[in-house]
């Protein structure tokens, strides 16, 4: 072994061990190799294979420090020869397979309408329950419209999970995790995820995974964008709390900046412009608890600039393309009575003060939201499992899908 020619070495150059004659020498030698090689065989030392196949960056992500490989330079030659195939796949703490006796366990991934109801429902007596997502609540969005412009307040509208299944918070084998999942293994029975990043942990992102009996996929779907140029970072979409709380928050101070002296006609119309673009029931619903509010609070309590704000509801066909014809002609009218135009058009790009639309007429605004429907989220994309030409999963054998 390496190790025992670099201590034979060195001890030929100090002289030998205790000014011993030649033959003891030899038979120190002889007995250190021998212990040696038992040692690198036997013992702590066969940890040493597994440097060169670890992955660090993984270790300092999980809060783990380990000495990288190049402060090791003997150990790293003398695994060079050994074996990796035991260690080339990354090790995560977390729950591992129920045990024979024990309840099977049903992890849910998010906490949006389909898996709450199944939270609500589920028996808790014959099951253990862990959801994992990255928000504790659930979030009545169909209310979302008047939060942002305080009809109501925010807590008015949320649910925390724990309160829908109380079985997270009291049963000592279920969980709820603030994390987001990243992989699904379906022949191991494990989801694999990552903690939330906001700096409230000392090594961030931390993984884990957690096994499962059944498995319930809810993770929801993600606002769609049709692949248009500035639409992410430029506008608004009304799907969580945050949303409409960055919506409240960006009307209010536009209306407060269009009362400054020195702002020009212009650059009032455009602050006090408020677009959105998607005429299903969440356009709809926006546009109306906006122009209830500009009648009833901006006229009243902004009155300087209460002629010059106005509600644009861009959409491709028309409005409430899903519902009965009767209810689409209702809501246009009512809209149009309430003062909220509507315009037919296709947007092009978008602009951080205006919009461009496919004929090529420009639209100034001040506030934009996005809200032209949904679809399956970058995680759903990423699973490896047989989907219907809609995007939804099959149901399979202790899976479950939901969007």
């Amino acid at each position: 072994m390496a190790l025992a020619r670099v201590a034979r070495n060195g001890l030929r150059r100090s002289g030998g061990v205790g000014g011993g004659n030649t033959t003891e020498r030899n038979i120190f030698f002889e007995r250190l190799s021998g212990s040696l090689e038992k040692i690198n065989v036997h013992s702590n030392l066969t940890s040493l294979s597994t440097i060169k196949g670890l992955n660090h960056m993984n270790f300092w992500s999980r809060g783990i420090r380990t000495t990288p490989p190049y402060q090791f330079p003997l150990a790293e030659r003398l695994v060079e020869t050994e074996s990796e195939s035991e260690h080339d796949e990354p090790r995560y703490p977390g729950l591992e397979a129920t045990k024979p006796g024990e309840k099977p366990r049903v992890v849910v991934l998010g906490t949006g309408w389909a898996a709450c109801r199944f939270l609500n429902g589920l028996d808790t007596k014959a099951y253990d329950a862990v959801c994992i997502s990255p928000r504790n609540h659930m979030v009545f969005t169909p209310l979302l419209a008047s939060t942002c412009v305080g009809t109501l307040e925010f807590r008015s509208v949320s649910e925390p999970v724990s309160r829908i299944q109380s079985a997270l918070a009291t049963s000592p084998n279920s969980y709820f995790y603030l994390a987001s999942c990243i992989g699904v293994d379906t022949n191991k029975h494990e989801v694999y995820c990552e903690t939330m990043s906001n700096g409230g942990l000392p090594h961030e992102p931390y993984q884990f995974k957690v096994a499962y009996d059944k498995l319930v996929i809810a993770a929801g779907a993600e606002p769609l964008t049709f692949g248009i140029k500035g639409v992410k970072e430029n506008a608004y979409f009304l799907r969580e709390v945050n949303h409409a709380q960055e919506i409240r928050k960006k009307l209010l101070l536009n209306l407060m900046l269009s009362e400054n002296p020195g702002i020009s006609e212009e650059e009032k119309s455009r602050l006090l412009h408020c677009v959105i673009i998607g005429g299903g029931p969440t356009g709809v619903e926006f546009s109306g608890e906006l122009s209830d509010f500009i009648m009833r609070d901006v006229r009243e309590r902004y009155s300087q600039v209460k002629d010059y704000i106005k509600v644009t509801l861009i959409e491709a066909n028309e409005i409430l393309s899903s519902f009965d014809v009767g209810l689409r002609q209702y809501a246009t009218n009512h809209l149009r009575k309430s003062g909220v135009q509507l315009m037919r058009g296709v947007v092009k790009e978008v602009h951080p003060k205006k919009i461009i639309l496919s004929d090529g007429t420009d639209v100034p605004y001040g506030l934009l939201v996005w809200s032209t429907g949904v679809g399956p989220s970058q995680f759903i994309k990423s699973l490896n499992l047989p989907k219907s030409p809609g995007g939804r999963y099959y149901k399979q054998h202790n899976l479950l899908s939901f969007h």
